[in-house]
């Protein structure tokens, strides 16, 4: 058994880390977080957080504890807090209710509260244990789209692809439907669900006019959003025809005021930004934290330049395409393999007759990933005016 553990506490501590999934939409910009009291191994309180200016997890599950409380053990998914904001300490709150013992599935990222909420609570005389199990690693992945962007203001991105055996995502002519199988569309429909945004190039919707909603999900559709940077999106595009139903954001450079009225009449967003970077932080203030990117490799390229993909989960089809069609990224190979973009963590799953690769990034930096004109040029199917240009990414991709 791990230090400081008892029998029944993965089973309270799981709980916990459940309830706290239910403010997966709803937390923002604050952690997702559930809280579980137990006394006498009955669970007497729970809660978890439904977002700014309500009342966090530990005070919802001390509250229906009651009197119950003095001498429980609180089980909490994330560090409580123990800074005054609207709602004050969660410390202060644990230790008036009496609690003997706190048990928590990851420390705070915030820099400005890590370690400092159970130094508060053993200050007190609470006796804390932090989970070093596969729970603790679950806590911590629930509440990475907070880390990132309470670290460094920007979303958490999972690149989402389906390619073939030799890494191929369409056919040498464009044609991308269908290379993954029925299952592993569902599976994406599920990613969409539990992301706040989808987000894809304008050249993916000239190609595929996708719909981007999770409609054979049990969920709600995601934010779309559509990165051009000139602004380029067709008014008959399906996004656009539906942007009144499903919130859709088209994320630009620059763009004709004209085009801009005509989308913004048909429900679109315009958003101005100055790059790839600047415009995903300025998605993520606005609460989309957790973005599926869904794009071409051109898209996909600028953003692992710029250090901007966390994680992949790529659906790989028993298909062989052969030469000359596209591949997963548009960018040049390194000399050397020790020079390979690598992902850690990686699990591998089935969806159907395709095998699901997830792993997350290994970060080296904003490092000079270049990207090829050729691969590019198939990438996109059309000729070279639709290459970058030297001010900066594609943004069509």
């Amino acid at each position: 058994m791990r230090r400081g553990f008892f029998m029944g506490d993965d089973e309270h501590l799981d709980r916990a880390l459940r309830l706290a999934r239910l403010g997966r939409r709803e937390a923002h910009p604050n952690p997702r977080v559930g809280a579980v009291v137990v006394a006498g191994g009955e669970v007497v309180g729970e809660g978890y957080h439904r977002g700014p200016g309500t009342p966090h997890a530990e005070a919802v599950a001390l509250a229906q504890a009651g009197v119950r409380a003095r001498g429980a053990t609180l089980f909490v998914s994330l560090e409580p807090c123990c800074r005054y904001g609207r709602t004050g300490p969660c410390t202060e709150k644990i230790v008036a209710a009496g609690i003997s013992r706190v048990v928590v599935g990851a420390t705070d990222p915030n820099p400005a509260v890590d370690g400092r909420g159970l130094a508060a609570l053993r200050a007190a005389g609470i006796e804390t244990v932090v989970d070093d199990g596969d729970l603790h690693t679950l806590c911590e992945l629930l509440n990475e789209p907070f880390s990132r962007f309470i670290r460094e203001g920007l979303p958490f991105v999972t690149f989402k692809a389906a390619v073939s055996l030799d890494g191929k995502v369409a056919a040498a002519g464009g044609d991308a439907r269908w290379i993954s199988s029925t299952q592993s569309r569902r599976q994406v429909h599920r990613l969409r669900a539990a992301a706040d945004a989808v987000m894809v190039g304008a050249g993916t919707v000239r190609r595929d006019d996708p719909l981007l909603t999770a409609r054979d999900a049990d969920g709600p559709d995601p934010v779309r959003v559509v990165v051009s940077r000139g602004g380029d999106l067709a008014l008959d595009a399906l996004v656009v025809q539906s942007a009144r139903q499903t919130p859709t954001i088209l994320l630009t450079e620059t763009i004709d005021d004209a085009a801009a009225r005509a989308l913004g009449e048909r429900g679109v967003e315009v958003v101005r930004a100055g790059g790839l970077r600047e415009g995903l932080a300025t998605l993520a203030r606005r609460g989309l934290v957790e973005i599926l990117f869904e794009g071409g490799p051109t898209l996909a390229a600028a953003l692992l330049r710029d250090d901007l993909i966390d994680r992949f989960v790529v659906f790989v089809a028993p298909l062989v395409v052969g030469r000359g069609a596209p591949d997963l990224v548009a960018m040049a190979a390194p000399a050397a393999i020790a020079d390979c973009l690598s992902l850690s963590d990686v699990v591998w799953t089935t969806a159907g007759p395709d095998i699901v690769c997830r792993g997350r990034v290994v970060k080296r930096g904003a490092a000079a990933i270049a990207t090829s004109p050729t691969a590019e040029t198939q990438a996109l199917g059309q000729g070279a005016d639709s290459l970058p240009s030297s001010a900066g990414p594609e943004w069509e991709g």
